[in-house]
């Protein structure tokens, strides 16, 4: 454990979850990650954050993903530091830079009666820090978010 990584005693400082691309398994990575940060004392308000963020984002990897990446299971890491929690989302798959896309309007969104389809506007206001890379087929997702 390096000199920045927060831990209290005896609750790990990283969980890690390896989640098959299928909807009915969402809610044990919502499980796992609100439980983690309640274990660090992680306030609602923050942890509410954290939960949708972590949410869209993997519900927007098994609902978009192409068939022959669906067998390939989605990586989820949370890790609290001293003064953040930062979220590692990896799969593989083809390349979708969420922090290239546009957000869309919201009051127009709410007015045209769109019941979906924010789940990149909220991980990109909710999060303080959100970063994309993609090699060689790997799509990796890193939301930080202040504590």
């Amino acid at each position: 454990m390096g000199g920045d990584t927060y831990v209290m005693a005896g609750v790990p400082d990283k969980i890690t979850i390896d989640v098959p691309r299928v909807i009915s398994k969402l809610d044990h990575v919502r499980d796992s990650v609100i439980d983690f940060l309640k274990q660090h004392d992680v306030s609602e308000g923050a942890a509410s954050r954290i939960e949708l963020s972590v949410y869209e984002a993997v519900v927007n990897i098994v609902e978009h993903s192409s068939h022959e990446n669906r067998d390939n299971t989605i990586h989820v890491e949370c890790l609290v530091h001293q003064d953040e929690v930062v979220i590692v989302i990896s799969h593989f798959g083809e390349k979708f830079d969420i922090t290239k896309a546009e957000l869309p309007d919201i009051e127009k969104h709410y007015k045209s009666g769109k019941m979906r389809g924010l789940g990149i506007y909220f991980i990109m206001t909710l999060m303080d820090k959100v970063e994309y890379s993609h090699v060689d087929m790997l799509n990796t997702l890193t939301m930080t978010k202040k504590i």
